[in-house]
């Protein structure tokens, strides 16, 4: 073969070889506001979703996953810093924007977002991310040095009042307060349905850089109001909705680590009263958790046009997709309904995530995980150096592997309270002033915590203990 035809498909070769080694992947980072573990692909028969099912059939589905804070703005603040809790004053909705909004740009990158954008990755986010349903606080940007665009209409019905809305631009105030509300409309008539309308709309956009692109969508359902058109509402028979398994106050459990859902009951209307230690009626019961379930199967649809449009679109080819849930929400568990509790359904959210090339795809672990190991693992798969000082650990070897090993001990926090989960226990401290308050539950014989064994546990319990001296960095006081 002639000699300068060798060295031209060489030379081609090596092009090829750069080209590829140089086209980082695109990343689609969906997250949902207070959508617990509670998918047809977690083994929940009766739920309805499809799309998120999907997803999870063609990538890894994390059956314990676990948030740092079980409260939205602070839950995003460790998972968007790869960082944990140091203090209880940094459990405060607005905590990232008071730290960057308004402020040059720091030299340590503050978000995994904005540490992608000065790696080349052009970003572009919409809905709730940080914590604002609007991404703005005062005026201004809450992730400023994040984004190189956020997406937000000042002129949509709602206005800033996207979180707690109704349908047709109404929100929650003076005599807008149902808990939840299920009109025979289209789906743009509530946020989310415009939410995915931008989205589409935006990747469009996207596909015409000539970077790789970070694309960030914050849908609002299931957070309160429960809220969604008819059509979602009547997929479920109101005869199949079952209650939940643990109803009752876990036995030997101080009121300490019980609370009275003060955002469901303070800030909706209710035909009864309810709180820490009271239950509701088996039918009103059952009527909201039917409403959760239609909002979430509301949401699944609009995750649907997304994904629907990412893959006509060609994208889904070069693109690594992950899931997020922001933290869990009781479900008349322990008499509780909402978030704000240390207890498992309050910690374990969903999370999926999904690779161009999955390895052992459709297959989920049980590999212990949290929030703040995302940073870490979006680092690791866009080929960006991670920066240092990060908490959490990169989760890559258990999405070639779903039976890799994950962490040894998951770190939670609710304002006095700690709380640890290991492979099978979980263990939650309680101390303020001189008052401290312990409980524990074996997994392995009481997954839906029932039972506070720490007194039949004394070594387990001194084991965490052992281990809580490590993290603890003066969030508990002394």
């Amino acid at each position: 073969m002639n000699r300068s035809i060798i060295l031209g498909v060489v030379l081609l070769a090596g092009q090829l070889t750069f080209s590829q080694e140089a086209k980082k992947p695109n990343i689609l980072f969906i997250s949902i506001d207070d959508l617990r573990a509670q998918l047809g692909a977690y083994g929940h028969e009766q739920m309805i979703t499809p799309n998120l099912d999907g997803l999870a059939s063609q990538g890894r589905l994390f059956n314990r996953h676990y948030v740092q804070v079980p409260t939205c703005g602070p839950s995003r603040a460790c998972m968007l810093t790869g960082k944990n809790l140091t203090v209880i004053s940094d459990i405060s909705h607005p905590r990232l924007a008071k730290q960057l909004a308004g402020k040059p740009e720091p030299e340590y990158p503050e978000t995994f977002i904005h540490h992608l954008k000065r790696n080349g990755y052009y970003t572009v986010g919409m809905g709730k991310i940080s914590h604002q349903a609007s991404g703005q606080y005062k005026g201004g940007l809450e992730l400023p040095h994040s984004w190189d665009k956020f997406v937000f209409d000042p002129n949509n019905p709602w206005n800033h009042g996207l979180l707690h809305a109704y349908a047709n631009g109404r929100t929650r105030g003076k005599g807008e307060r149902l808990a939840y509300e299920f009109l025979d409309v289209p789906d743009e008539n509530y946020p989310d349905g415009m939410l995915a309308n931008q989205a589409v709309e935006t990747l469009e956009e996207v596909a015409k850089k000539d970077k790789p692109f970070f694309m960030a969508v914050g849908f609002f359902k299931p957070h309160l109001p429960f809220c969604a058109p008819k059509k979602y509402w009547d997929m479920y028979n109101e005869d199949d909705i079952k209650l939940s398994p643990n109803p009752d106050v876990p036995q030997g459990v101080s009121n300490a680590f019980l609370h009275d859902s003060s955002e469901f009951f303070g800030q909706y209307e209710h035909p009864e009263a309810g709180g820490a230690g009271k239950r509701l009626t088996d039918a009103y019961a059952k009527n909201v958790r039917r409403a959760y379930y239609a909002s979430v199967t509301y949401t699944d649809a609009q995750v649907g046009k997304v994904l629907t449009k990412l893959k006509d679109l060609g994208l889904d080819k070069n693109t690594i997709i992950v899931v997020w849930g922001d933290h869990g929400w009781h479900l008349g568990e322990h008499t509780i309904w909402g978030k704000h509790s240390t207890f498992e359904r309050a910690l374990k959210s969903t999370f999926l995530v999904k690779t161009p090339d999955m390895k052992k795809p459709g297959i989920a672990t049980n590999a212990l995980v949290a929030s703040v190991d995302i940073y870490p693992t979006i680092c690791e798969l866009a080929g960006v150096e991670k920066p240092k000082g990060l908490d959490g650990q990169s989760m890559v070897t258990i999405l070639d592997n779903p039976k890799a090993k994950g962490k040894d001990m998951v770190h939670s926090y609710w304002r006095n309270i700690i709380s640890m989960r290991d492979d099978r226990y979980r263990m939650a401290v309680f101390k303020k002033e001189d008052k401290q308050e312990v409980m524990l539950f074996d997994h392995n014989k009481d997954p839906n915590e029932t039972i506070n064994v720490a007194n039949e546990n004394p070594n387990v319990v001194a084991r965490f203990e052992k281990a809580l001296k490590k993290v603890n960095k003066g969030f508990l006081p002394n």
